[in-house]
């Protein structure tokens, strides 16, 4: 059977291979081979996208929207909506994350994303982010303060029951009611507990560290913050080698300065990009609500209408990459990593996804040098284009 082969930019998490040639044999990767190398056309058809770069499908680990739609719709047509703007983006995977809202709108979201997964969107769907409603009501951010809630069993068994073979990533404020005392046993459950929404102190967000919490949701915001004297959840965050933490490079969630701080603090191997973004991602300014809050966008700011709050984004994951790249001294190589490789192993999909190597699905983007996304291929097959080439 036929091959095909990519030459370009080939980015890898440590190096790129300019010139490198990918031979694809169907869903996967066959072979990455170094510049110079030779693919003849009794082999197969070799594309060749000269400098651009081909990068691994980006992967966003906590998005709530975009183009109108929110997963929190509980439709599959607004997820299938919300994939075909990712895949625009180079996004090759995502995971759909959920608000803080009434438990049966929560489970009704849930099985969406469960039947959105069976129908493989053109960005796949990685599992689901509960971002609430385990939360700290005093770090709510735009979350509903109506809805929010602490831990107890019959919750968590009926959202864990509806989730059941998605990967769950649950985001909990561990100091607030029993909490924390649930952390163990929702680990047990496969889950990725993660520190958020918090006003736990250093120790209490160490402890929870011990316990089991492995990452953090959009550090920085949402949470207790450094201080000399206690270093709050940020201070533990930067300070534990055992947490993953999730940046918004927006400029506008965090300064470029505190963005610096943290990466060069926790590395590439330990930072996630994000969007965290609304249904108004894709869109423009103008009015919209989520959560059951009004939200304003403009100026490419997301803020709810009677506070003032930040409330997502409308950020897409190859624009934070490039912010990224302007803000820091990093390496094209090193970022990439912050949203395919880093993200993947979260996840833990790291053997399947996240990186150009042999054995893995060929879930790849191509960018011009700009990082304005070219094509992206999903399991081998060009999504945007229909087919290889420029």
């Amino acid at each position: 059977m036929a091959r095909v082969a990519l030459r370009g930019n080939i980015i890898l998490p440590d190096e790129i291979l300019k010139g490198g040639i990918i031979v694809l044999d169907g869903e996967k990767i066959a072979v990455v081979h170094p510049a110079g190398s030779a693919f003849s056309s009794e082999e197969g058809m070799l594309f060749d996208y000269a400098a651009r770069y081909i990068s691994p499908g980006l992967i966003d680990i906590h998005l709530h929207g975009a183009l109108g739609k929110d997963v929190m719709d509980g439709r599959t047509q607004s997820l299938e909506a919300i994939a075909a703007h990712q895949v625009r983006c180079g996004v090759t995977g995502f995971v759909p994350t959920t608000l803080a809202a009434p438990v049966p709108w929560i489970l009704a979201a849930i099985e969406s994303v469960k039947s959105g997964q069976k129908l493989r969107p053109p960005s796949e769907i990685l599992g689901v982010h509960l971002e609430g409603p385990f939360l700290n009501i005093k770090k709510r951010g735009a979350q509903n303060p109506a809805f929010i809630n602490d831990a107890n069993a019959s919750r968590i068994d009926s959202l864990f029951k509806a989730a059941r073979g998605l990967k769950i990533i649950l985001t909990l404020a561990p100091e607030a009611g029993k909490n924390a005392s649930f952390i163990a046993s929702l680990k047990k459950k496969g889950a990725v507990i993660s520190i958020g929404h918090t006003e736990a102190t250093y120790e209490e967000a160490i402890q929870s560290f011990e316990q089991g919490i492995t990452h953090a949701t959009h550090l920085f915001n949402a949470m207790s913050g450094f201080q000399p004297r206690e270093p709050g959840a940020v201070g533990a965050v930067l300070d534990s080698d055992k947490v993953t933490a999730e940046l918004i490079a927006d400029g506008i969630h965090v300064h470029p300065a505190s963005l610096r701080m943290a990466i060069r603090q926790k590395g590439a191997d330990k930072i996630c990009l994000v969007t965290d973004s609304m249904n108004a991602a894709g869109l423009g300014d103008g009015d919209f609500n989520v959560g059951g809050l009004d939200v304003v966008v403009k100026d490419g700011q997301a803020r709810l209408k009677e506070s003032g709050a930040l409330a997502g984004s409308v950020l897409t994951l190859n624009r934070a990459l490039r912010n990224v790249l302007l803000w820091t001294g990093l390496s094209i190589s090193q970022a990439i990593r912050m949203v395919s490789l880093t993200p993947a192993r979260v996840l833990g999909f790291d053997h399947e996804v996240g990186s150009i190597q042999p054995g893995k699905y060929a879930n790849l983007a191509i960018f011009d040098k700009d990082f304005n996304v070219i094509d992206t291929i999903m399991r081998g097959r060009s999504i945007l284009r229909g087919k290889f080439g420029v």
